[in-house]
């Protein structure tokens, strides 16, 4: 990892290395709070669903506490509050049959049923609390009871109320507006309102519900409710009269026709009213009515003087067709307003269905007076049903939904029921007739069956009135939820995003993982290359994905409502955990689902894929696998003796909790044991604990100080050394060294990576101070990690003296060889080395023949035949270029018959002297005495701090192969006479005519 320049960062955090695993909850999720209020030692987790009391487990080593939720905890004050029963989850919904009440039929129906109940969960049906409806009436109240039972847990309450709440000065309701229909003038009149609430209470001794006081007055002699009223809603309260039973339907700009509202039952009699606009003209129309059979027009009529009406009927097999003439009679005065023109009564045939729907057709025509173009048929659907059905209520075992889908794939449904209220108060279930749709898709979908509405991940929002329409015969009614989705993209988050090498870690290569850098061998020095089958430690980081469950306030609106708050963060790694992926897996690679392990050098991208979707990411974080190297700036090393967990309610939510964990520090038994907790701080300022590491990569040994208080055992099987307590005493009595696996280990000693001091504390007896184990290690969080600060200053760290040093690390860069197979370039080198090897050694053989053949051949003695060739005879020197001018040191050729014996020369081999001199005197180059070869550094163009410049080569030395004594010598050329001069000055010729003498002898010899 790198880390940017600037101010001075934080240091990383560290916590209590532990396990937390949640229990026995159907939906529950840990948080984590968005630091806006600074680190905190405490992290907060939530229950959704849940049928029994959750518990938290967490376990670090061989230490493990269990702790179950308390049901006060969990639930808090409800009014659902039933005694040996969890209804964490439980809410009464109250549905309003009529929102509507005539003072003929003064009944008032609310339906009960408890959503977020398992309605497969018969054991509660007993322990069901009673229902009591309030109804409020300016200072007046009535109320009554009913008993919540069934696997619904449903009731209905009926309350009737008195003729005095519907005061005669209450104004008519008025004419509904009809479909379609602008140009009425009938307004809805103030109304008078009644409001409704509920409370909940426990049945009587024998399991029924007191009905209370149904007059219209305050109740006496009753204990005060011990639940708050909680509020249902209102209705609105309307005299008797036929008006308020009928709605209008328009038949064209002049003519709208007024008819009942409510269905019709078999064998009823139904009137329908034919009324004239205002201002219209119209004097006389014919009017063709045509009805479907089992509906029969029984007589039409006018009580208004001013119009006359005549009809006639035309029966068929299946329509009837009554055609109206009807004309103005203009003696009669003029009336104001809407006016009457007639009325029609139809009769309705029984049937055998639960409901029929029965079709009136309309048409005018106004007898060759050019009638409007937009003069259409107008169609009138009467409902004609067996039962009196007042309302349709679907009814869903709960209300939110939290679409994890997403995440997932794996479908969320919630079951869903629909039952009917009748007038009578029967309640039926007509789950099995209804038909349903889904109003958006793109938030909530509904079975094809209409028994459970789901999400399947495909969703693309949420909503907190997402809408389901059932219907049923002639009735509909929504199905209202709240549905809330991830925010996307997911927060990936990375302890470490740059994952660098970790000086001094040398871990083995696995075989069929072997890194790129194994080609890469010219730099002997640097660490981070491969040999012998060992490399360097790549750091490793934690994954965690987060998010937020959000949705909105109303369709079609950008007001975002997110669950819990917008501080809050669900942590959704376990979810997702299966669809992390690494873009290229050559660069890195996922431990244990959760753990970022580097591979090669590189960058990339950590990713979780959509598992409904391919090619879909639902988030990403990129991270980089870097050649930068780290070292361990120190090794936090921990007793812990024990663990406390304590649950608590979150302060700042009602809905959230929180647990702490406490790792114990002091030893307070003989023989007890404690486990070491171990972070790495690195220098780049990041932290990582060893657990994140194979134990195979590393060896861990503690050694006591002080074996009279603490010993150390280390079992085969153990993976980390444990701490026995002895006898009393604290200090730093335990040292650990983390040193590097045996694969990797040098064979002189062991190369340690880091060590240091372990404090430890040894009281039998019972704790005295808790608060001191408090400070020591803290509080932690469940999750996440990243975000639990410990304060571990109190403890010892590893010293300066402790850590590696320079020459350490120099020591450490010899690997030791690890047993691989070898590769085809590798064979193929040492093929070719073996090769050169071979050659080298003929050629050396060969030398050694040719000097013991020609050891004892001498140069004849002066007189003899003319050579004509001498460059046999020139000293062969040392071979290196001339240093300085007068530091030469001449040589003597010590050959029995040689006449020149004695004589001393100063010729040398310099790369400026010309012709064949030059080049017998750098062909025939000896190692010098000092076993160093004769070539300067400078001068062959190679720096003495090259890399190259301390390896080990293979020197070749050359020899001049002489010539048999039967061949003539007559090739060396002699050189000219500066060059004499220049090279042998010191023989003592002064005079060039000396010069030409000597040469001239020497010939002669030759």
């Amino acid at each position: 990892a790198h880390q940017p320049g600037g101010a001075s960062p934080s240091p990383p955090n560290v916590y209590l290395p532990a396990n937390f695993k949640m229990s026995n909850a159907q939906l529950a999720f840990f948080l984590r709070e968005a630091q806006i209020t600074g680190q905190t030692r405490s992290e907060s987790f939530v229950v959704f669903q849940t049928k029994d009391l959750p518990a938290i487990n967490i376990s670090f080593g061989p230490f493990a506490r269990d702790q179950a939720l308390s049901k006060e905890l969990l639930q808090p004050a409800s009014p659902l509050d039933i005694p040996g029963q969890l209804t964490v989850n439980w809410k009464v919904r109250a549905f309003i049959v009529q929102a509507r009440v005539f003072s003929s039929n003064p009944t008032v129906q609310v339906f009960f049923y408890i959503a977020g109940r398992d309605w497969d969960d018969f054991k509660a049906q007993d322990k069901l609390p009673c229902v009591r409806l309030h109804a409020f009436r300016d200072v007046r109240e009535i109320k009554t009871s009913c008993r919540m039972k069934g696997n619904l847990a449903q009731c209905l309450a009926q309350l009737e109320l008195p003729p005095s709440w519907f005061n005669t000065n209450v104004a008519p309701l008025g004419r509904r507006k009809g479909s379609g229909d602008g140009l009425l003038d009938g307004l809805t009149s103030e109304t008078l309102q009644a409001e409704l609430y509920y409370t909940l209470h426990e049945p009587n001794l024998d399991g029924e519900c007191s009905e209370g006081h149904r007059g219209g007055g305050a109740s006496r002699g009753e204990p005060p409710s011990q639940h708050p009223l909680l509020r249902i809603g209102s209705i609105s309260l309307y005299q008797a009269s036929q008006e308020q039973l009928l709605v209008d339907k328009q038949l064209d700009k002049n003519m709208f026709l007024r008819l009942p509202e409510k269905p019709l039952k078999p064998g009823e009699t139904l009137k329908i009213f034919l009324y004239l606009m205002p201002n219209s003209t119209i004097e006389q129309f014919t009017l063709k009515v045509k009805a479907k059979k089992g509906v029969n027009l029984l007589q039409t009529k006018s009580k208004n003087a001013q119009w006359k009406v005549d009809w006639e009927v035309q029966s068929g097999a299946k329509h009837s067709i009554t055609t109206i003439d009807v004309n103005k009679n203009k003696a009669v005065k003029e009336v104001l307003g809407n006016v009457e023109v007639m009325q029609l009564d139809f009769e309705m045939e029984n049937f055998t269905s639960l409901s029929v729907t029965r079709r009136i057709n309309w048409n005018i025509d106004y007898k060759g007076q050019n009638p409007p173009p937009d003069s259409e048929k107008v169609v009138t659907e009467l409902t004609v049903v067996q039962r009196d059905i007042q309302a349709i209520i679907p009814l869903a075992m709960d209300t939110e939904i939290i679409n994890t889908a997403i995440l997932t794939g794996r479908t969320v449904a919630i079951p869903v029921k629909m039952v009917s209220i009748e007038m009578n108060g029967a309640v039926t279930d007509v789950s099995a007739f209804v038909q349903c749709k889904s109003s958006n898709e793109d938030i909530v979908k509904v079975s094809m069956n209409c028994d459970y509405v789901f999400v399947n991940g495909k969703e693309t929002r949420g909503s907190m009135n997402a809408r389901v329409i059932f219907s049923y015969e002639h009735l509909s009614a929504p199905l209202e939820l709240t549905v809330w989705v991830p925010k996307l993209p997911l927060q990936v988050e990375l302890s470490d995003n740059n994952l660098s090498f970790i000086k001094g870690w040398r871990v083995p290569i696995l075989p069929d993982r072997r890194s790129t850098r194994d080609s890469d061998a010219d730099d002997e020095d640097d660490e981070r290359r491969v040999s012998r089958g060992c490399t360097l430690q790549y750091q490793r980081a934690l994954v965690k994905v987060l998010t937020q469950f959000h949705t909105t306030s109303t369709e079609g609106t950008d007001q975002v409502i997110t669950m819990l708050g917008p501080d809050w963060q669900v942590d959704v790694t376990d979810l997702v955990q299966d669809s992390l992926k690494v873009a290229d897996p050559r660069i890195a690679e996922l431990v244990d689902r959760t753990v970022l392990v580097g591979l090669e050098l590189g960058s990339t991208v950590l990713k979780v894929e959509s598992p409904l979707a391919v090619d879909a990411v639902l988030g990403e974080a990129a991270f980089s696998v870097t050649d930068d190297k780290v070292s361990i700036t120190e090794l936090r090393v921990h007793a812990i003796s024990g663990l406390t967990l304590s649950l608590q309610p979150s302060p700042g939510n009602s809905h959230t909790m929180v647990a702490k964990a406490t790792g114990l520090q002091t030893l307070t038994a003989p023989k007890q044991e404690a486990s070491l907790s171990l972070w790495m701080l690195f220098s780049d300022n990041t932290a990582a604990t060893l657990t994140y590491f194979d134990p195979k990569d590393y060896n861990l040994n503690a050694s006591t100080l002080d074996d009279k208080v603490v010993s150390v055992s280390q079992e085969p099987q153990q993976r980390w050394p444990v701490l026995v307590a002895e006898g009393e005493g604290s200090g730093e009595m335990v040292r650990v060294e983390m040193t590097i696996c045996e694969a990797c280990q040098k064979t002189k000693r062991k190369s340690v990576i880091a060590s240091a001091a372990v404090y430890v504390k040894v009281r039998f007896g019972p704790e005295e101070d808790s608060e001191e184990e408090v400070t020591t290690e803290g509080e932690i969080e469940l999750v996440p990690v990243t975000s639990v600060p410990i304060d571990y200053t109190n403890f010892p760290t590893m010293s300066n003296e402790e850590r590696p040093t320079d020459s350490d690390e120099e020591e450490e860069d010899d690997f030791v060889h690890s047993p691989r197979n070898m590769t085809d370039l590798e064979i193929g080198m040492y093929a070719l080395l073996g090769v050169f090897c071979l050659a080298i050694l003929v050629f050396l053989i060969n030398c050694i023949v040719f000097v013991l053949k020609y050891r004892h051949k001498r140069i004849p003695p002066e007189g003899q035949a003319n050579m004509d060739h001498s460059h046999h005879w020139v000293f062969l020197g040392n071979g290196q270029p001339l240093r300085a001018q007068c530091d030469l040191s001449p040589q003597q050729v010590e050959s029995p018959s040689n006449p020149l014996e004695g004589v001393q020369t100063c010729c040398h081999g310099d790369h400026h002297s010309s012709g064949s001199s030059q080049t017998s005197v750098q062909s025939q180059v000896h190692g010098r005495g000092d076993g160093s070869s004769g070539g300067s550094t400078k001068e062959n163009g190679e720096d003495a701090s090259s890399p190259t410049s301390k390896r080990k080569r293979v020197k070749f030395t050359t020899f001049t192969t002489l010539p048999t004594e039967e061949l003539p010598y007559n090739s060396i050329p002699i050189a000219d006479e500066e060059d004499i001069q220049w090279v042998c000055q010191d023989m003592g010729f002064q005079d060039p005519e000396e010069l030409h003498d000597y040469m001239r002898r020497i010939k002669e010899i030759a």
